[in-house]
């Protein structure tokens, strides 16, 4: 305390000039680069904080964002799951008002094989909604199968690809006959006209001509369209490969008809033929004979 008291006096005495100058000068000297690193230190240990804070503050908006692109993915699945599906009911209300079949909705829930079959679905309708054996199941696009057994609230359907599947069929706009069968293959009919003579053509449009009383096949259904066509001389019967306009294996929404046509819809519900240019011959200007 003394020596403290006497460093003051002397201070104040020489007004900031001689020895204790020269103290506070070294002193100074000594302990600015402590101070200077400390000072480093903690501005470096305060900037680590806030860094800190700001990489937390990023990380949770990144999961935020993450959380929400997901919600809008899903969001946006859904949405094309409801369009898709409003397009299917919208086509299946389309060719039963134009065919004027009375119809009863369904879901697919199963498919695979059943009961002596080995291309069939179950559908979620069944006898309590008026559905029995041996009616017609179609798409917005045409013939899917026929219904085989029959539960309360659930019917299984043969499908147009198995092969005991046997539709009597014409091609549209000709009254050639002749019956589609399945192969097994999901893609791909056969059909067999009757007169070995009759024309058939790649792109000919294959359309159900009726059962007896509606059953199992009620008429004016599309099938499908001719992709190929194979004759062989001392046949008695003419075949074609058939490409389905329902795709079998990717079957959603469905329709029963319970009730068939009161007038045969013939080709009303067939797909528009494609249009075809037809080709223009250009003639070569007419030449004179030269005068001798």
């Amino acid at each position: 305390m003394l020596l403290s008291l006497t460093l003051v006096a002397l201070e104040l005495r020489n007004s900031g000039f001689g020895f204790t100058n020269s103290i506070r000068i070294n002193t100074a000297n000594i302990v600015s680069p402590f101070q200077k690193s400390a000072r480093s230190f903690t501005d470096s240990i305060q900037n680590f904080g806030s860094t800190w804070r700001e990489i937390n503050t990023a990380r949770e908006l990144v999961k935020d964002l993450e959380s929400e692109n997901l919600d809008l993915k899903e969001k946006l699945a859904n949405t094309d799951e409801v369009r898709r599906r409003a397009a299917e009911l919208d086509a299946l209300l389309k060719i039963a008002g134009l065919g004027t079949y009375e119809i009863v909705p369904a879901r697919v829930i199963a498919i695979g094989a059943g009961q002596d079959y080995s291309w069939t679905v179950s559908l979620d309708v069944g006898a309590i909604d008026g559905i029995t054996e041996d009616m017609t199941v179609i798409s917005g696009q045409g013939l899917v199968g026929r219904t085989i057994s029959v539960a309360e609230s659930t019917t299984l359907v043969a499908l147009l690809a198995d092969p005991s599947s046997k539709v009597g069929a014409r091609i549209g706009g000709k009254s050639e006959l002749g019956f589609v069968s399945g192969n097994g293959l999901p893609g791909e009919l056969e059909f067999e006209i009757f007169d070995p003579l009759a024309e058939i053509n790649q792109g000919d449009r294959i359309v159900t001509w009726g059962s007896n009383g509606g059953k199992p096949f009620v008429s004016g259904v599309p099938i499908g369209e001719v992709i190929s066509v194979k004759s062989s001389p001392g046949l008695l019967t003419k075949s074609a490969k058939v490409k389905p306009y329902v795709k079998l294996s990717t079957l959603d929404l469905v329709s029963v008809i319970v009730e068939r046509p009161r007038i045969d819809p013939r080709d009303s519900l067939l797909p528009p033929m494609p249009f075809v240019p037809t080709p223009t011959v250009s003639s070569s200007p007419a030449t004179t004979p030269s005068e001798n």
